[in-house]
Parts: C-alpha cells; structure tokens; sequence
C-alpha cells in the first residue's frame, strides 16, 4: 500500500500542456488563421512604396504567464500585387526579407504609425511583432529570450518565414529584437540603442569596420566591396533673417496717431509670426561602393552640395495665430458678455439719453456727452462737451469711424456707399446667407466693431461705439436725415439680419415723417381754401333748389346734383380714373383711391404677431378678434375708396381689390359695362368684408388714423438698439462680421490648396443654416470659426513656403512641389542642389550660419567684425543615417551567400544600429 502511494507521488503527466507549449500553439494558430505560411513571393518594391502605399495592420491577443501580449501583424499592400510576377526568383530571392533588404528603392524612408519603424530599420514590408498590452516593459534578458524563442518555434512549426519580432526595453526606445527561419536560412534583426556615442562609430570609416567585423567573423573569406547608402539631416528653424520671413499684414494702424480709412473696411488675414516651424534638409547619396567615398574624422567627401538628391520636409506650428481667427473668436466671446452699456460707459450715459429725449433739437448740443459725435460735424455746432463720459476710443480715431460709417456726413468723403438698389446679395455666391449687402451700413459697422473689440478697449470700445452709433441714428430721426449704407425698401425679413431690418424701418419711419410734415404744410392753405369754395358751392346749392322742380327728370338730375355737391359727400384722395370700371349704381367713372401704404414690419414684430395669433385659440369670439386684426389695412382701403367714389357700393370695391370675387355674366348693365354678382365667400352673411365695409366711413387716406405709427416705430426701434447688452449687440453683428470673414476667405487664390474653394462652400453652408434664425446658434459659429481658423493656416503656411522657396514662381512644378510638401511629405528637390529651390534654401542656411555667427561673436567679443570671415554654408547635420550591404556566404566559406544589412542612425546625443545578419543552416 505504502509502495502504491509513493509511486502515485512521484508520477508526472508528461501529456499535459505546460503555459509555454499553450503559448506556442497559439501563437502558431494565429499564424494559420491570418493564412500567413508559405507566403508567395510578392513585386520588387519601388521608389515610394513604403511612404504612399497602404499598410494592413491584423492583431490578436493572448496570455503567457499571467501576462497579456498583443501579437500584430503587418503588411504593405502594393497597388501591383495581383499583376505576376516576372522576375524568375533565384535562390536568394525563396525568402522575401531576403529580397527587400537588398532593395534600396525605400532606403530612409519615413513612415508615420506605430511599429512601422520596424520597415524603416530592416527594410522589409512584412512583419509580425510581439507587444506586452499592460506596457510593461520587456527588460529581463531570459524573458527576451523565451519570448524569442516562442515566435521562433511557433513560425517554424506552422512554416512561416515572416519575419518575427519582439518590442523589448521601454516603449520610447523602439527596440526590436527577431528572427526569421526558413527555406534553409536564420535571419537575426538585431539592435542596439545607445544615449552615448562611441567614438569609432561617429563616422563612416569606423562603421565599416564594424560592420565588417561582424559579418565576417568565422567565414574567412575576402569580403566584397559594401554597397552603401548616406542620408544627411539639416535643421531649419531659426527664420533670423526678415527676408526670409513672411510678415504678417500690418494691422496696427488702430495704436498709431492717424487712422488709414481704407484698411477700415476689410479684416485682417494672416498669421501673426510664421507659421513654418522646421524646414528639414535631406541630403542623400544612395548606393555607393565603399571605394568611392571617405568620411572619418579628418577628410569627408559627404557634403551637402555634392549630395545627388535633395529632399525637404516643413514642419508646421500646430496651431499658428492668425489675425482673423483672434478677431472671431475674441468677437464670440463677447456674445456672452452681459454688461450694460451704462456698466461700461458709466452713469452719464443714461442722463445723455435721457436730455435727447427730452430736449428738443434745438437744446440737444447742450447736453452732448465728452465722447465725441458725428451728429456735431452734422449740425456743425461745438459747445463744451459733458466731462463724465468717457471711453478707450481717442477722439480723433472715433471721429474718423464715423466718418467711415456715415460719410455722407462729410463732404469730400473717400469712402461713400454704393448704389444698394442694384445690389443684390442673391446674385452672387452668397445667396442665402442673411445678412446684408456687402459693404453696407451694417456690413462696415461689424467689421469696424471688431477692429474696436480686438485693438481698442474690448467690450468697453464696443459699447463706446455702439453708444455713438445709436445716438447718431437718433439724430438722423429728429432731424429727418435718411440713414446711409442701408438698402431701400421695405424691411427685408427673408434675406437680411434683424439689425438691418430694424435701420430699414428707421429709414421708412423718416421718410413717412417727411411725407406728412411736407404735406401738412403745403396742406394749411389748401385747407382754407378748400373751406372757403365749400360754403360758396354750399350757398349756390340752397340757391338752386329752393325753386320747385319743373318736372321728374329735373328732380332726379338735382337730387344727383346735391349728392355730387355736399360738403360731406365731396369726392376726397383720388388718384387717377379707372379706365374701364364705373360704379354699378350712378354710373360715374371708379377713381382709384390714395391709400395707405402696407405696414413695414420686421422679422421680430412678424414673429410677435403670429404669437399673438397663435395664443388667441380657435374659439368664435377668438376668430373675430383675429379677423378683427387682420382688417385693419382691409378698413383703411375701404374708406378710401369710399372717400374717391361717393355713392359706392361693396361690388365696386370688390371688382377693384379682389376682382376674383367678382363674377362677370354675359349681359351689360344701363352703362354698357358687364353685369356680375359676388362670389360665394362674399355672399356668406356677416363676413368680415360685408361689415368692414358697414363700418367704414368715407375718409381720404391723409386724414385717417395712421396704420404705420411712424414715430412709434421709430422710438421702439430706437428702445432696440438703446437698450440692448454687449452680448446682444455682438449677437446682432456676428453674421454680418462672419460673412466678411467668409469673403476675406474667399478672396485669397493659392493654387498649391486645390481644395479651397470647396472648403469655403462647405463653411458657406454653415453660415447660411447659421444666419436663418433670430436667435443666434453660438454653437454653430463656434463650428464656422474653426473651420476659418483651419483655412487661413493653410493659407499662411502656403503663403510663407512660396515666400521662403519660391519668390515669384509660379509654374506648374513648383504648384506641385507645394502641394506634396503641404501634406507634410518629404518632396525630392528639383535640380537638386543645383536647382533655384536648391539655391534658396542654401542661401537660407547661410543667413541662418551668418547670423548665428555674428551673436556668438557679439556675446564674446563685441568688439569682434565678423563679416568677411569664412563661416560654414551648413551646419553640422542634426541625424546622420547609414545603410550598410553586402552579399556574403555565413557562417562558413561553403555557405550559400545570404544579404547582410545594417542600418545606422547617428544623432548627437544617440545612436541606434539595426543589423540583418542572415546564415546558412543547411550547408554549415
């Protein structure tokens, strides 16, 4: 029993799968489901591939030893891939990382993502890595090796020769160690990454050496010459020289004494500093034989202008500052700002508005604020001005603002609006965008109240402005002066912004205010006139008709007569006679009666008005409140045409105003003109045009009740502006200002961005969802802002590389140099060093030398002239990059010849060296 027991203790499972076999044989499933063994050999790579074709990225995860690992698979996908391949594969070639490692087509290309280092530093298009998921750091050697060992064992079983990887040391260091076995041959990747650089290894004479050193240990066979490929790196970012930079637009005329007028009317654009970070300088030599070239400590024969290819790539600021962008967005920010215009300007504002209202015109120059107005130079008075009121604005520049704004106030004005009646902002690209015509009143206001927001106080010169803008409209309503820069007509609800709507209806309540007072003074002695010729025809009419009528005829034509001829039956506000129409009773030709015009409304009053209607429900006694509302103009035409045509009834003023209601028969009446009957509606008992027309009296239009209260309207529009928060004004003004910032947008032509002008169609399209509504969507032009702010970079960054590269050229292959380097591509130079690129940027790295020069030398010694002394063209190189060939039999003399690779990137403060080493395991 004891025996049994013991026997039991001591017995182990052999058949039972440890955690490593597990790992293993996952690993090797993986391999079987991305179909990854006996991969066919794939296209000779080109020039490009690795930079412009896709790579396929697979991944899986899996655990081993309490640890997660993510293994990803990568391969570039070429646009030839299904086209055959003709090239007959040799014995070098039954391996594709064979193949791709002696292919310099993609020496020192630079690719962005994640691990696809890893075809940088070995030259292969594809490849497997092993990455621990937690990042934890693969540090300790056995777990290297085991983790080696793994993928080794694993590729081999399932027959893949794609190369295998393991990411060891930290993450940033981009460390990757492997192997590749197949086909009779062991391929090692390893690498080295070293914070000190070895002095051997800072040239090329000592990496040869080095290189040497390790292929040809224990083959013992005379090497052949190495095939070498050189990259030299210069860096540009220190733009000392101003003709090298692109200045930005001088808009600081708002700090200096005198105001530019013409720069008044546009917006800024451009970036405040240059917006190229780094210009980087490619030099390559690719595929030299080691005869033909030195470089140690001593001699090089690698410089700059001898290098064959010339390749740049810019860096660009992430973000650059740019004018317009900060003129958005400081005038967005203000929309939120819910101060007064009395919380900014102080106390005396109020008392300032509340004298003009008081006052007549004639006191109004006494009471004017310290804050300079237009209305002044207008009424050409001066008088001491109130000292309590102030704001950031000096005087002089605030005048000429205003000037700017109302220039019809001055007499030889340089800036005077254009004809707005031929204007129209639906004929051109804009059309939907609800704001106003370019240029006009409210279009230069919104530019000038950002200029005032960015450079001239902020929220306390908006309400500076804003004040002064209010009270000078104010002033034109006294004194019966149109508003200038405003379109005419009535307020145009569907196509322009509430605050031109509301200068509209300004503009309409003083012309109706002329009107009436020109006719209420040409009226006075018409209207004794008038009373004086009424009681002689009256007197006449007595006259006449105290003798007894001679027979019927007689009394019918005088009870005509004094119809025609009483005072309160006197016809009143003709216009001109119907040419067809009479009155179905007497007969006598229909005059067309002067009515009223409609009522101007803006979009907000509409908007109040279909509330109103809204809210009154859909009960009778609502119904007749509404029709009630809706007759008002119905009532004044009615006592017009009344007034025109004494003895008229409902069918002649339906035949004139609605003729649809009117039905026309085949037979005349006694005055040869179509009988007819009203139609359906018409004859529906008390409806409202039968007991409108029982209620009016016949009044001529100038001495009813006025539909459009034009002094009402005026004062409300007025309460508008007067009484609206910073934060509301800037919402009133943002769609004009964001529509000129769309069409400063839309001006600059820049053939190196094609895409242009559909990005500033798509922006387009916001700004009109944008502009629809009367409560503005701060959210959407937070959206429109970005999308400018991204533009105008584009466009300044373009701008500076033409500038720096270009000067005044504008062919085709320079356009299309500028577009490749936009997207942030390495672009090969034309012409090389040689080429007038080439030249410019030799020349901007001698400026950079000679100015870096002369500081060294000021801070040393002042006293030191350093203009003729002899400084270097270049810079020492900030990266230098090696790639290493040569074909060799491994690891014996009777071995087949297997590639050998090494890859050198050697910085100032780094080194990194990424080997191929391939050997021969079958004929050892």
């Amino acid at each position: 029993m004891n025996n049994i027991e013991i026997e039991d203790f001591y017995h182990h499972d052999f058949t039972t799968a440890s955690e490593w076999e597990m790992f293993i044989a996952r690993l090797e499933e993986i391999m079987h489901e991305w179909k990854l063994p006996n991969t066919k050999i794939g296209p000779c790579l080109k020039s490009g591939n690795f930079v412009n074709c896709a790579w396929e990225e697979n991944f899986e995860k899996l655990h081993f030893a309490d640890a997660e690992f993510t293994l990803k698979h990568y391969k570039l996908k070429l646009d030839d891939e299904n086209t055959d391949n003709l090239l007959e594969e040799s014995e070098e070639e039954k391996v594709q990382c064979h193949k791709d490692a002696l292919n310099a087509s993609n020496d020192f290309a630079r690719i962005d993502g994640n691990h696809l280092e890893i075809a940088c530093y070995y030259g292969i298009r594809e490849f497997l890595v092993l990455q621990s998921t937690k990042r934890d750091s693969v540090m300790d050697e056995t777990k290297i090796r085991i983790l080696l060992s793994s993928l080794a064992i694993a590729a081999t079983n399932a027959n893949c020769d794609i190369p295998t990887l393991v990411q060891v040391q930290e993450p940033w260091q981009k460390m990757y160690l492997g192997t590749s076995i197949g086909k009779g041959i062991c391929t090692h990747f390893d690498m080295v990454h070293l914070k000190k650089v070895p002095s051997h290894c800072k040239y090329l004479t000592g990496l040869l050496a080095l290189f040497k050193q390790k292929v040809g240990e224990g083959c013992g066979t005379r090497l052949d010459p190495v095939m070498i490929s050189v990259r030299f790196s210069y860096l540009l970012k220190d733009w000392t020289n101003s003709t090298w930079t692109q200045e930005p637009p001088d808009f600081d005329f708002m700090q200096g004494e005198t105001l530019g007028v013409a720069e008044l009317g546009k917006l800024p654009f451009g970036a405040t500093y240059d917006p190229i970070a780094e210009l980087h300088l490619y030099t390559t030599w690719p595929e030299m034989s080691e005869n033909v070239v030195v470089d140690s400590e001593g001699f090089t024969d690698l410089e700059p202008q001898s290098a064959p290819e010339w390749s740049v790539q810019v860096k660009m600021d992430s973000s650059p500052a740019c004018l317009l962008g900060e003129y958005l967005t400081d005038f967005l920010y203000q929309c939120n700002n819910q101060k007064t215009i009395v919380e900014l300007l102080g106390d005396a504002v109020t008392y300032s508005q509340q004298e003009d209202q008081a006052l007549s015109s004639v006191f109004n120059i006494l009471t004017e604020s310290k804050i300079p107005t237009i209305s002044t130079v207008v009424s050409k008075a001066t008088t001491k001005k109130n000292k309590n009121v102030e704001g950031p604005i000096p005087e002089e520049i605030l005048l000429s603002i205003l000037y700017f704004l109302f220039p019809d106030a001055e007499e030889n004005t340089k800036t005077p609006y254009s004809d707005l009646t031929t204007c129209n902002i639906d004929e051109d690209q804009w059309k939907g965008v609800k704001t106003c015509a370019m240029d006009s009143l409210v279009w230069r206001l919104a530019i000038v109240a950002a200029h005032c927001t960015h450079y001239l106080g902020g929220a306390t010169a908006l309400a500076q402005l804003w004040y002064e803008f209010v009270q000078e409209i104010r002033f034109r309503w006294e004194r019966n002066i149109l508003i200038s820069g405003v379109s005419p007509g009535f307020p145009d609800s569907v196509r322009t912004c509430i605050l031109h709507q509301k200068l509209q209806m300004m503009n309409c309540c003083i012309e109706k205010k002329k009107a009436r007072e020109e006719m209420a003074h040409k009226s006075q002695s018409a209207d004794t006139d008038e009373f004086e010729t009424a009681e002689s025809e009256e007197e006449e009419f007595f006259e006449c008709t105290s003798e007894e009528p001679a027979n019927e005829d007689d009394s019918s034509s005088r009870a005509q007569q004094k119809a025609t001829h009483l005072l309160w039956n006197k016809p009143a506000g003709r216009l001109a006679k119907h040419p067809s129409l009479k009155l179905i009773q007497t007969g006598d030709p229909l005059y067309l009666p002067i009515t009223q015009d409609p009522v101007p409304k803006t979009e907000d009053q509409l908007e109040e008005d279909a509330q109103v209607m809204m809210q009154l429900g859909t009960s009778k006694h609502a119904s007749e409140m509404r029709a009630r509302l809706m007759s008002a103009s119905l009532l004044s035409d009615m006592e017009s045409f009344k007034a025109a045509n004494p003895g008229a009834v409902l069918e002649d003023f339906i035949r004139w105003y609605s003729p649809r209601d009117w039905i026309e028969e085949d037979v005349t009446d006694e005055w040869g003109q179509p009988k007819g009957h009203l139609s359906a509606r018409m004859l529906i008992p008390n409806n409202p045009w039968s007991t409108t027309w029982s209620s009016a009296l016949p009044v001529p239009a100038h001495r009813q009740k006025r539909l459009f209260d034009d002094t009402r309207e005026a004062e409300k529009a007025l309460h508008f502006l007067s009484t609206k928060r910073i934060g509301q004004i800037a919402q009133l003004l943002l769609p004009a200002l964001t529509h000129a910032a769309l069409y400063t947008l839309s001006e600059q032509k820049q053939d190196a961005l094609p895409n242009l002008p559909d990005v500033t169609i798509s922006i387009l399209n916001k700004l009109q969802y944008a502009t629809k509504p009367i409560h503005q969507k701060l959210h959407v032009y937070e959206e429109i802002i970005r999308d400018v702010e991204g533009v105008e970079a584009l466009v300044a960054q373009v701008n500076s590389l033409q500038h720096k590269l270009g000067g005044n050229n504008d062919s085709k292959e320079f356009t299309s140099f500028l577009i490749q380097l936009m997207r942030g591509k390495e672009v090969d130079v034309p012409g090389g060093s040689n080429g007038n690129i080439g030249s410019r940027i030799t020349t901007m790295f001698r400026d950079a030398q000679k100015a870096a020069l002369i500081m060294t030398s000021l801070n040393s010694n002042p006293d030191v002239d350093v203009a003729g002394d002899k400084f270097k063209t270049f810079p020492e190189p900030c990266c230098k990059e090696f790639i290493l060939r040569i074909v060799t039999p491994r690891p014996s003399p009777t071995s087949t010849p297997q590639p050998q690779r090494l890859y050198v990137c050697l910085k100032r403060d780094d080194i990194r060296l990424a080997g191929f080493f391939s050997k021969d395991t079958i004929f050892l």
